[in-house]
Formats: structure tokens, sequence, C-alpha cells
């Protein structure tokens, strides 16, 4: 009788710790989703002119606790741009976006090695997400250079 009581209480503990277990991996995985799953794209701010490489940033929303490797943000497909109707200049291929997170916040770097001629430069950016890939349009309008360094 107290050998089946005894694996009784041993089942039981072992029972309640698995359940532990299994719960406290479901919510860490709950609240990583819940965080990864709310990354967004924000403003632009543009740090070039006219004629010049690009050079902008792209805000990031709530980036929780990610790290650079975890955000994967390119240039939409040209299958996206059609859907959406904005045409896919060549130029635009020259585009690459490095994600520069810190702590709870970060941006997209988006440059180019080539100098943008247009004044109007229109393009969607995806960002890869846990829960679905997100698409977000951006428009830039370039000013020309004022400084001398920008007209050199």
């Amino acid at each position: 009788m107290l050998k089946s009581s005894l694996a009784a209480v041993e089942g039981a503990g072992r029972m309640a710790r698995e359940l532990f277990c299994k719960g406290a991996i479901a919510a860490a995985l709950l609240s990583c989703s819940t965080m990864a799953s709310a990354l967004g794209l924000g403003e632009m701010k543009l740090h070039s002119a006219l004629n010049q490489p690009l050079n902008a940033e792209i805000e990031l929303l709530e980036t929780g606790g990610l790290s650079n490797e975890d955000v994967v943000a390119r240039l939409a497909s040209p299958e996206a741009f059609a859907k959406v109707g904005i045409e896919r200049v060549f130029f635009l291929n020259d585009l690459r976006f490095t994600p520069v997170l810190r702590g709870n916040s970060g941006v997209i770097r988006v440059v180019s090695n080539k100098p943008v001629t247009e004044p109007y430069l229109s393009f969607l950016v995806q960002l890869a997400r846990p829960n679905g890939d997100l698409l977000h349009e951006y428009t830039v309008l370039l000013d020309p250079a004022t400084s001398p360094q920008g007209l050199a």
C-alpha cells in the first residue's frame, strides 16, 4: 500500500513538473511571437539630395528584443510592385537595406552606390516577420543639394 501511494505521489509530481515546463515554454513562445508580430515600419528620414547616392533611414516600430539578424528587409518583388501599380525602375536594384537595432528601437538604413538622378522615387519595402511579410510603400522627393559639399 505504501509503495503504491509513493508511486502515485511521484507520478503526480512528474506530471505537475511536465505541465509546468510545457506551460513555461508556451508562455515564452507566446511572448516572443507577440513581440515579433508587432514589428513594423514607420517614417523615412532622407539624408541625401538629388544627384547623390541615396542615404535614408526607415524607422522600425515595436522591435521588442529582436537583433539585427532577426530583421530582414529588402526591395519587394516585381510581382508585388505590379500588384500595387508602382513601376519598379532599374535604379531600385541598387538599393541595400541594413537593419540597425539599438535596444527597443531601430532603423533600416537604405543606401545606394549610384546617385539618384530623378527627383521622385517610389518603392516597396518588404519586411519579413514571423507572422507574415509586411509591404510598405515609400515615396521620396529629392531636392537639389544646397551646400558646396553636395555640389562637388
